[in-house]
């Protein structure tokens, strides 16, 4: 199989989900009625975030399934170093601007996960694609073991098992919501699928009106969810089967699209930092809105200005990102060197004594 080139198409999509992730946050730490917001329209605006941008993660992982994980343990490394940094700089803005907050054991629990980002899982993300990392040689094998039809197989039966049955009947087996493992290696399979028998081109029109349905679909059953008893459910988690099919569609119109720009390239090499910093950013933007209030009144305008807010979220983590690569890449280099020589020196001396 001939390797494949990441053309700014995929990259447009990396920035499009975590601009995605983004905006969820921010409708969900921002009252809307902070906007001059009258009634239920609040409601309406952030149903339709919630809606499509609850698929931000997933799109993630269909596109690492989609050109497939190399594992290197240097990059192993160079992620938990990034994070620890990332992680520290964000309990630290946390700290200046919410000094009431972190205090006490509040600020050790901070401090003590930032330390361990992928233990600690802080980033749910992060800690199950380091996971998915560190697994990505054995799940290949599994894939190439399998013919077309056994993996077809596969997918269906874990689509139902994890997805269609969670989405019906609210109870799920893994009680994650999709935020875990499990839901992670089932898309990056489905990628991996995607890659080796569906990689063809399709109707865009037909993918456009299906997503918009979809998402309809999904603004609807947020804005009226299902209450029964104690249980309150609706199609906002991750692996509800409405959003899994959002995903792939979603890929499937960015799939084919012809563009080639370095700015995009450029904007998603640090995209670890936007994954680490955006929370913050986020919590710090909501409590200035609401501490002054923005009485635009107007959803449309509500809707611009929070993307506004999530463009200037992104751009900034991505500068932060590229200024800690300008002054700690080479430290960074020194301390991968160091652990694998140090990690090298323990497996010889471990296999010396079997």
């Amino acid at each position: 199989m001939k390797a494949l080139t990441r053309k700014s198409n995929f990259e447009l999509l990396r920035i499009v989900a975590m601009c995605m992730i983004i905006l969820i946050h921010l409708s969900s730490a921002i009252d809307l009625t902070s906007f001059g917001l009258k009634g239920n329209i609040g409601t309406i605006l952030g149903g339709t975030i919630v809606g499509i941008c609850n698929i931000g993660p997933s799109c993630f992982c269909l596109i690492s399934g989609y050109f497939g994980i190399k594992f290197s343990k240097q990059k192993l490394i160079k992620m938990e170093l990034l994070m620890i940094s990332f992680s520290l700089l964000e309990t630290a803005l946390l700290y200046w601007f919410f000094p009431q907050e972190m205090t006490g054991a509040a600020l050790l629990e901070q401090l003590i996960k930032s330390i361990i980002p992928f233990a600690s899982r802080k980033y749910w993300f992060y800690s199950c694609y380091l996971c998915l990392f560190i697994f990505s040689r054995f799940i290949q094998k599994f894939i190439e073991k399998l013919k077309e039809q056994e993996l077809q197989i596969f997918i269906i039966v874990s689509l139902v098992i994890f997805s269609i049955f969670p989405t019906l009947f609210y109870f799920e087996i893994v009680q994650d919501s999709g935020k875990g493992i499990v839901q992670m290696v089932l898309l990056y399979i489905i990628g991996r699928y995607i890659r080796l028998y569906k990689n063809f081109p399709i109707a865009r029109w037909k993918c456009l009106l299906a997503l918009l349905f979809l998402w309809v679909i999904n603004t609807i059953s947020i804005m009226y969810p299902i209450h029964l008893g104690g249980i309150t459910h609706s199609l906002c988690r991750d692996n509800s089967i409405t959003n899994l099919a959002m995903t792939i569609i979603l890929f499937y119109l960015f799939k084919d699209i012809n563009i080639t720009s370095k700015i995009i390239n450029y904007l998603t090499i640090n995209i670890f930092a936007v994954f680490a910093l955006e929370n913050s950013f986020t919590h710090i933007c909501s409590g200035i809105i609401q501490q002054y209030g923005w009485g635009v009144q107007q959803p449309v305008i509500a809707l611009f200005l929070l993307i506004a807010i999530c463009i200037i979220i992104f751009i900034a983590n991505v500068g932060i990102g590229a200024i800690r690569e300008l002054f700690l890449s080479r430290l960074d280099q020194l301390i991968i060197q160091k652990i694998i020589y140090i990690y090298n020196g323990f497996l010889r001396r471990f296999i010396k004594h079997l």
